[in-house]
């Protein structure tokens, strides 16, 4: 998957579910994944370095998730 793909696929669950969602860069085999994320306080590790994609509608947004 590129990034585009892998934006695209994070903003939409994003949006449908509203939760954090994180984007990884894995450099050995030159792909993304993406991943639901935890609330905000409960993240740990590659959670705090990945890109974080947020619920485009802020209304939407579960509580410990959004900007």
């Amino acid at each position: 998957m590129n990034y585009q793909e892998a934006r695209a696929q994070a903003q939409a669950q994003a949006d449908a579910l509203g939760f954090d969602f994180g984007i990884e860069h894995n450099k050995l085999f030159k792909t993304y994944s993406v991943f639901m994320l935890p609330q905000k306080t409960n993240r740990r590790g590659h959670e705090l370095r990945c890109e974080v994609v947020h619920c485009s509608d802020l209304a939407k947004c579960k509580p410990g998730h959004g900007p």
